[in-house]
């Protein structure tokens, strides 16, 4: 399969993947604001649909790249790793994952918070305020933050996925891999992330150079994601990592 071809089939199936769980994780935030205006805590729902989200698309991009790897070998390998992979995946959950839902959790509570006092301020009854939380939690912000957040999230996901199963096969195989960044589609695109879209393959242990124009910082990625490298270079990025086999 060509590269082009490639990085077209990439790009719809994370988008699809985007649409699927900025629609969770939006139905996750409005019930955390219901069970806020009910108990002034948030439930769980936002973990759930993280936790899901990491084990649906870590298992198919572990074995999506592993296929990939080994297409047009003469020798196929078919040990996926499955068992190895699901405690690689589960260990990920417990260690990474829950620091990465707090955080989303306490930007959740601050907001709701903010327009508790914007409530309270006002003079409003319990009854105003609790319309005043669903109002705004409910409202276009809540469907930009949900976008954001599904996009971070399932980048962080296919390229940490990706990662693990071309290490693995390099492991496996002894052979030499390669890696190309692959930049998709955005409403506001990094268009420095767009120039390390060349079709160039470079080592797999050596880092992208990505330098960002408008803060100055420059980031060694060892993959989009790379959660070393600054925010600016992360935070709703939907680029992906592709690894080939050396020549």
């Amino acid at each position: 399969m060509n590269l082009k071809r490639y990085s077209q089939l990439e790009d719809r199936r994370q988008t699809a993947y985007e649409k699927m769980y900025t629609a969770k994780i939006r139905k996750a935030l409005i019930s955390q604001t219901k069970h806020y205006i009910e108990t002034g805590d948030l439930d769980n729902s936002m973990r759930l649909v993280v936790n899901e989200m990491y084990e649906v698309l870590m298992t198919d991009y572990l074995q999506r790249q592993w296929v990939q790897l080994q297409n047009n070998t003469l020798e196929k390998k078919t040990n996926f790793f499955i068992d190895t992979w699901k405690r690689w995946i589960q260990d990920f959950m417990m260690e990474k994952l829950t620091m990465r839902v707090t955080n989303i959790d306490d930007t959740t509570r601050e907001r709701l918070r903010n327009v508790t006092l914007d409530g309270a301020t006002a003079g409003e009854t319990k009854t105003q305020i609790a319309d005043r939380i669903l109002k705004v939690m409910e409202g276009n912000a809540t469907k930009q933050r949900a976008r954001m957040i599904a996009r971070t999230e399932t980048g962080e996901a296919v390229n940490l996925a990706k990662t693990k199963s071309a290490d693995d096969w390099e492991a496996e195989t002894g052979m030499k891999i390669g890696k190309i960044w692959l930049h998709r589609g955005a409403k506001d695109p990094r268009d420095w992330h767009m120039s390390l879209d060349d079709g160039k393959v470079i080592p797999k242990d050596v880092p992208f150079i990505v330098n960002n124009p408008n803060t100055g910082e420059s980031d060694k990625m060892m993959y989009p994601h790379d959660q070393s490298a600054s925010a600016g270079n992360v935070i709703n990025c939907g680029c992906q990592v592709l690894y080939r086999r050396m020549k």
